[in-house]
């Protein structure tokens, strides 16, 4: 919890950083526009101090990273455009570090920042920071000190400098990734022996995957939108895992309850039936086959009553209203059973089988409307209105020419046909060194018209990407 803490008051201070240099662009310094931002400034400012225990912070931008101390902040997905904007600014100035030794004054807070805006790149001064330098020094400014940029800030060191003081969070998610399919394919392939492979608890697991965040998620899940694999039921299982925890993490179920979800979703191939497919148990015969393997499974793998009944009823569609009758009785289809229909229909739907049709992500989107009936309207809504109209992992070509993948969704949220993407090939067709982020919000301010737009989504085959691209961090992230 102290980490966590620590990086939302070095977050709160960064945006509040932001926003009084990016008013410096627009406004008169002597407009009172910056009163309000300057407190915010000190407001979180203090606060970092307080909660990091140390009376200085020190701001750092190595690569496409920017650190608060020690801590690296991770950008969500509506405040690409923060990092993007103090990046930019500080690599302008050729700034690489600003140190803060002291809580200062209103006074030479606003002093020391608009020396910084005031730094620009002239035919006099190649080096701005230089001269930020030369001007704290000749007004006897001790507080503040800026440090030049260095092969190390710009991402261009050697190998053992560039991963000095990086997080492990893509590390971990992908650690959790594997341990959860490992155990998933070893349970569903030895239902009797299963707990003699001296498995890790799922529930260890799970907890793991909890603790990253939505962004986390989606970005593992970015990593894994090409879904061929050679056996794929465990793969569909740590799949809907993650999509059913980050879908929870969007709609701020508590987190026991998310925990559940997810650990339903990667047990859901249990009740699959014989063509990989849901299926809908009528018969006593076929409800107590699905409650044997759980009771197969129960020494390592933990069920509820809830994830039981869930397990049972969720390849049944929803029909009129969510009743459903077995035998004289009608019943109501639980909320953990409608979520895991959209979630295991999706992942069934997006990954590759022999003889069926592979949906892209933004065409299985589209599909869900045509067979509407099949699921809870409301939550349809909800989880289509998330996944955005281009999921993230989704191939796309612009219109420009280039081939891109949705990073994320969109930075305004009225624009969701206009996500972060992550282009990977330029207009000729040839592939990019580095991938790089662009906002498809963004506009040519001369013309009024999109600077770049999505002309159609495409197959991982007809995109033709290195896997290795995929996994590189894009410049400007």
């Amino acid at each position: 919890m102290e980490f966590i803490s620590l990086e939302i008051v070095a977050t709160a201070f960064l945006q509040t950083f932001y926003q009084f240099l990016r008013l410096t662009e627009t406004h008169d310094s002597k407009n009172k526009i910056f009163e309000d931002a300057l407190s915010g400034i000190m407001r979180t400012m203090e606060n970092f101090m307080k909660a990091s225990e140390v009376g200085s912070i020190e701001l750092t931008f190595r690569g496409e990273h920017i650190f608060v101390n020690k801590t690296r902040l991770r950008p969500r997905t509506r405040q690409f455009y923060i990092y993007r904007f103090v990046l930019k600014f500080m690599r302008y100035r050729r700034i690489g570090i600003v140190l803060i030794r002291q809580l200062p004054s209103s006074t030479q807070l606003t002093e020391f920042l608009w020396i910084l805006a005031k730094a620009r790149v002239s035919e006099a001064q190649s080096e701005p920071a230089l001269q930020v330098i030369e001007d704290l020094k000749a007004r006897g400014i001790e507080i503040f000190e800026v440090r030049p940029l260095t092969k190390l800030h710009s991402g261009k060191a050697s190998e053992g400098e560039e991963g000095e003081g990086l997080d492990d969070l893509e590390l971990a998610a992908a650690a959790t990734y594997e341990s959860l399919r490992n155990f998933a394919e070893v349970a569903f392939d030895n239902l009797e022996n299963a707990e003699k492979f001296n498995l890790s608890p799922v529930m260890d697991q799970l907890n793991d995957l909890a603790i990253l965040s939505e962004e986390d998620l989606v970005q593992m899940l970015r990593l894994l939108s090409v879904k061929r694999y050679e056996r794929p039921i465990p793969y569909r299982a740590v799949n809907a895992s993650f999509l059913m925890a980050a879908w929870a993490f969007s709609l701020r179920l508590p987190r026991g309850v998310t925990l559940e979800l997810a650990n339903l979703a990667l047990m859901h191939p249990l009740s699959l039936g014989e063509n990989a497919e849901p299926q809908i148990l009528n018969s006593v015969e076929e409800r107590t086959r699905i409650l044997i393997k759980l009771e197969k499974l129960k020494n390592i793998w933990p069920v509820t009553e809830l994830q039981t009944l869930a397990l049972l009823e969720w390849g049944r569609p929803y029909g009129k209203d969510g009743i459903y009758e077995l035998g004289a009785t009608k019943c109501y289809a639980h909320f953990f059973s409608r979520m895991l229909r959209i979630v295991g229909d999706f992942e069934l739907m997006t990954t590759f089988r022999p003889g069926s049709r592979v949906f892209l992500p933004d065409e299985a989107l589209s599909e869900f409307s045509k067979r509407a009936q099949i699921y809870d309207p409301t939550l349809l809504k909800l989880f289509v209105n998330w996944m955005g109209v281009y999921p993230v992992g989704s191939l796309v070509q612009l219109q420009t020419g280039e081939v891109a993948q949705v990073f994320a969704g969109s930075s305004d949220p009225t624009k969701f046909q206009r996500p972060l993407v992550m282009i990977l090939k330029d207009q000729r067709g040839e592939v990019l060194e580095r991938p790089q982020i662009f906002d498809l919000t963004e506009m040519n301010e001369k013309l009024g018209t999109y600077r770049k737009s999505i002309r159609r989504s495409l197959s991982a085959e007809e995109a033709s990407i290195p896997a290795d691209r995929f996994k590189m961090t894009p410049v400007g992230f």
